[in-house]
């Protein structure tokens, strides 16, 4: 970047997100015996995403009436949704019952934190007493994906365990009609693929939102970037609307990620458990 920029570079956002932050002065930095406790930006989003879809349900649950209003009929739109066509499709009677909870709170979860990435929030003053505004997805972490890839790893495994057993469990990992000398090596092969689960589902989640907050930082570092005023008056206003096309493209990767996330979520559940199926 050239000095009009400022030294601005579109990594500085998620390099500074895993910081822990400053506010009067005070780092916000605390350890618990070998494990960083620190409140950075990303944990200060992760907040924001539950305090948000704690709030909007304790809110629509309070005012439910049996003549709905608008906010009622749309939760109840997405929450008969989640469940027939989300839950319900990949998994079956009691247990779509009694994983669809966790499956909609997932999903409204991932969903919210992809989407307040797009929405600037006050985070204190940095060292010269200039507020910060910033924007950023906690989902744009690949501690924050693969954490909650891991969440989906280890309920996938303990309800199928729970569920069949720990034998008929990884029995059912090898086909019963396949051949004895192969049985190992189908095992071993669905082993790795278990562990494939874990990684791809925490970084396509990571790999999405990143690339597309970083497309709307590489727009905004091109201000910086225009060395007159001429420029920038006749450039900006073009960037910007890239910044809101991409913007609006965002929403929709947003929405479709969490998706992705809760569906595939449900999916492994439910095959862990019904392993017939």
């Amino acid at each position: 970047m050239s000095e009009a920029a400022g030294g601005f570079t579109p990594t500085e956002e998620f390099e500074s997100a895993i910081k822990p932050l400053t506010i009067g002065g005070k780092t916000l930095e605390f350890h618990i015996g070998p494990v960083d406790m620190s409140i950075s930006k990303a944990v200060v989003y992760l907040w924001i995403a539950a305090i948000i879809v704690a709030a909007f349900c304790y809110i629509i649950a309070r005012g439910a009436r049996v003549l709905p209003k608008r906010k009622q009929v749309a939760f109840e739109a997405l929450y008969e949704y989640v469940r027939d066509n989300l839950v319900g499709a990949v998994m079956h009677g009691k247990i779509a019952v009694a994983w669809f909870p966790y499956i909609l709170s997932l999903f409204l979860f991932v969903l919210i934190s992809n989407l307040i990435g797009l929405v600037p929030f006050f985070l204190g003053f940095d060292h010269r007493g200039i507020p910060t505004i910033a924007t950023y997805a906690a989902t744009s972490n690949i501690n924050v994906t693969v954490a909650l890839a891991f969440l989906t790893f280890m309920f996938t495994h303990v309800s199928g365990i729970r569920a069949n057993g720990p034998i008929g469990y990884f029995r059912g990992w090898v086909p019963g009609t396949a051949p004895a000398v192969l049985k190992p090596v189908l095992f071993l092969i669905h082993t790795v693929s278990e562990v494939f689960r874990l990684v791809s589902l925490g970084v396509r989640l990571f790999a999405n939102l990143l690339a597309g907050h970083i497309m709307i930082l590489v727009f905004y570092s091109l201000i910086f970037m225009l060395s007159s005023v001429t420029m920038i008056v006749i450039l900006a206003p073009i960037i910007e609307m890239g910044v809101l096309a991409v913007s609006a493209f965002e929403i929709f990767v947003a929405a479709i990620q969490a998706y992705i996330f809760a569906i595939l979520t449900a999916v492994y559940i439910g095959g862990a458990i019904q392993q017939e199926h």
